[in-house]
């Protein structure tokens, strides 16, 4: 359950027990609040503020507009005032203190943020604040320690930090396996980020749930943060981190924001086989929407990722982006009734999904790769950088349809034509295709 659900929900408890008198222009802002219009709620709430500048509800919840809408400088005085003021409640002082934290985090002020939250913890004023705060603790303690003791390495869009670099075939080629699913991703999300990522590449969960508070792997998209067990789906997190500033989602719902990710996770698995494994007959799509906690996580996951991978297949394009942006079931159902119902049939019955025509996403179907063929070494060092070792495409071969290309030209490639991605790091699995020594060896499948 996301913050901003909590945030909701204690204001709307909270304005109820205020006087009458007081609650009219604060339970407008809610409102406005809650359905994700929040410029309207700034221009609202300063409007109130003009009045009386020492309101502390009205100012901790244009506040937490200005979070949710990236603007972090622009949030800091309404959440001080809200925070230090005499007559603030110990939740608002709380939840203030812990959206300062958020704040400085994201403007990469760690002092100041660890100094916050820890005023939010120490409030004692809200278990979900405190719960809030602890976890952005976590990520403060992570980020000291990678700083201390991983190795760091940065590329166009990341910071890498690796716990244990040692145990992976080449943290270059990671890099670049990873630059390359944001890329591909991005193609569909058109998200421009604020600054890079933080990348943090564990080696034991275990270590990961200890310092961080949280299991492995998840992303604070509003923070640029990512944190992953080695080994992981390169393309999950990556979506979430892309979802949040390409779409701009006004909420959230499980079901689709966990299917969208696992649909863009590059993994080429056969989604409508994997949510017929997990479902276990039938299912009610609906009722997966709009009462999640009814179902396991990896039931939410895996018909998530395969309605998405449908709706792509066989829906406009700006509708599904118009549904991830949104993604009440009311939308879904005024816009994808028909597909929905046929996406429960084809689970049920068990039918292979049909081919989609050339030029529509082929999200939903599997990956089948050519046998391997060795590629003469020629071609390859034609298409493989070696001498520059900033290129984050060092020393990788990128084989689509079996046929070496290179990194310029896969930029070209039209994302909706993608059937597959494979990634090869292991020496003995790239040597059916070349004796030539590489970081790592993408095969790539193209439906002309």
């Amino acid at each position: 359950m996301n913050c901003r659900f909590y945030f909701f929900a204690w204001l709307v408890v909270f304005v109820a027990a205020l006087p009458v008198r007081g609650q009219s222009a604060k339970d407008e802002l809610i409102k406005l609040y809650g359905a994700g219009q929040f410029d309207a709620v700034i221009a609202r709430g300063e409007q109130e503020l003009k009045a009386d500048g020492e309101q502390p509800i009205t100012n901790n919840i244009v506040g937490r507009a200005y979070v949710d809408k990236n603007e972090f400088q622009a949030a800091i005085p309404y959440l001080t005032k809200s925070a230090t003021a005499a007559t603030a409640p110990p939740d608002v002082k709380a939840w203030s203190h812990a959206l300062l934290g958020t704040c400085h985090y994201a403007l990469q002020d760690h002092a100041r943020a660890k100094a916050a939250l820890e005023a939010a913890v120490a409030a004692n004023g809200s278990r979900n604040a405190s719960a809030y705060a602890s976890k952005r603790l976590g990520l403060l303690r992570a980020q000291e320690l990678a700083t201390k003791k991983w190795q760091t390495l940065e590329t166009t869009h990341f910071r890498f930090h690796f716990q244990a670099p040692k145990n992976l075939s080449s943290p270059e080629a990671f890099a670049a396996i990873h630059e390359q699913a944001y890329e591909t991703n991005n193609r569909f999300f058109q998200a421009a980020l604020p600054r890079k990522v933080d990348f943090f590449v564990w080696d034991d969960r275990a270590d990961a749930l200890r310092v961080t508070g949280q299991d492995l792997g998840f992303t604070v998209p509003e923070l640029l943060t990512i944190h992953v067990l080695r080994g992981q789906n390169r393309g999950h997190e990556i979506a979430h981190q892309l979802l949040h500033f390409g779409l701009r989602p006004i909420q959230q719902h499980r079901l689709i924001s966990e299917g969208v990710a696992v649909c863009f996770d590059l993994s080429g698995a056969d989604r409508l086989q994997t949510a017929r494994q997990f479902a276990g007959g039938s299912v009610d799509v609906w009722k997966m929407w709009e009462q999640p906690n009814a179902f396991s996580e990896k039931q939410l996951y895996a018909v998530g990722g395969a309605l998405l991978a449908y709706l792509l297949t066989h829906a406009p394009e700006a509708q599904v982006k118009q549904l991830l942006r949104e993604q009440t079931p009311q939308l879904g159902r005024q816009l994808f009734g028909r597909q929905v119902a046929d996406f429960e049939k084809e689970l049920a019955n068990g039918a292979t999904t049909p081919g989609a025509t050339p030029g529509t996403n082929t999200f939903a179907g599997p990956a089948v790769f050519p046998a391997p063929v060795k590629v003469d070494a020629a071609k390859i060092n034609a298409v493989v950088e070696r001498t520059n070792k900033a290129d984050k495409f060092y020393n990788v071969l990128i084989l689509l349809n079996g046929v070496p290309i290179s990194a310029p030209q896969m930029k070209q490639l039209d994302p909706q034509k993608m059937r597959g991605m494979k990634v090869l790091e292991n020496k003995e699995e790239m040597k059916a295709y070349t004796e030539v020594d590489l970081n790592a060896l993408v095969l790539l499948l193209q439906a002309y």
